[in-house]
This record gives structure tokens, C-alpha cells and sequence, in this order.
């Protein structure tokens, strides 16, 4: 997948100027001034099964306030699925799509980068990368993070 060049960084410091929390991290006395250039973030894939890839910008999102970016390929589908904590959410790159078809929210809206939303907790939605290139998404939970697909097989 592509490296993010200064125009996706810039919407990611867009992002993190929205008042998304990050705030109340700074104020922190341990707060520590930290750098990571676009080629060096730490991208993992959550999933083995999914084109999906994560990369923890600050905190770990499946303990903890986190920030992370999410980098599918062009085409994504993820599926009814829902999380553990409210989150939100800001597009860097692509074109993004994210409904909850349950109440129609959503619905026909086209993301481009800068557009943001919020999506609450246990509720199931589906997002898609409608995009002929890679999507980026800005993450920020303040809860403790998981995503559940409640149509996935078991596992043994």
C-alpha cells in the first residue's frame, strides 16, 4: 500500500485539531513530544483474513484512548459489523463510504478527505472504500476498542 504524503498528514493534524480528545492527552505532565514520518508508522494487520491495516499513532485502542489509522485497498466492503466503544472518524485519503442500515444513517453520503463522523457503540454499520486508490481513515476511541462481526464463524 502507498506511504502518506503531506497532503493526508495535513488531514490527519486537521483531525487531531477537532477537539477529538488528544487534547486532554496533552495536558498531561508525561506528555512527550514524538515523531513518526509517514514511512515509519507501524502498520499491523488486526484481521488475518482482512485487507485491512492498522497504525497506532498514540495509546492502544484495545485498552485504552487511542488514535490509529486505518488503511484499506480500493474496493473494501467490511460487512455488517459493530465496536466495543463509541468512536470518531475523519477521512485522510479515498473515498469512503460508512451507513448503518438500521436507521438509514448515512445512506448515499459520500466521504471525501476531511469529511468526519461519529459512529456509537454495539451498533452494526458497514464502511467501504469507494475510492480507485487506497483509503485512509483517522480513528480516535476513548474507550476500549474492539470490532465484532457477528456473522463470523467461531473460531475453535
Amino acid at each position: 500500500m502507498r506511504q502518506l504524503s503531506r497532503k493526508d498528514l495535513g488531514h490527519c493534524a486537521f483531525a487531531l485539531t477537532l477537539g477529538l480528545g488528544a487534547a486532554q492527552g496533552c495536558a498531561q505532565s508525561s506528555m512527550q513530544n514524538r515523531y513518526i514520518p509517514a514511512d515509519k508508522l507501524p502498520w499491523y494487520r488486526e484481521a488475518p483474513s482482512l485487507p485491512v491495516q492498522l497504525a497506532p499513532l498514540w495509546g492502544d485502542r484495545a485498552k485504552e484512548e487511542a488514535g490509529t489509522l486505518l488503511q484499506t485497498p480500493p474496493g473494501f466492503v467490511s460487512g455488517p459489523h459493530s465496536h466495543s466503544a463509541d468512536y470518531w472518524a475523519v477521512v485522510v485519503r479515498g473515498t469512503w463510504k460508512h451507513w448503518v442500515a438500521s436507521t438509514g444513517e448515512g445512506v448515499g453520503l459520500t466521504l471525501e478527505p476531511g469529511a468526519f463522523w461519529t459512529q456509537k457503540h454495539t451498533q452494526l454499520h458497514e464502511d467501504a472504500c469507494v475510492s480507485k486508490g487506497p483509503c485512509i481513515i483517522f480513528l480516535f476511541n476513548k474507550n476500549p476498542y474492539v470490532t465484532e462481526f457477528p456473522n463470523a464463524p467461531a473460531r475453535k
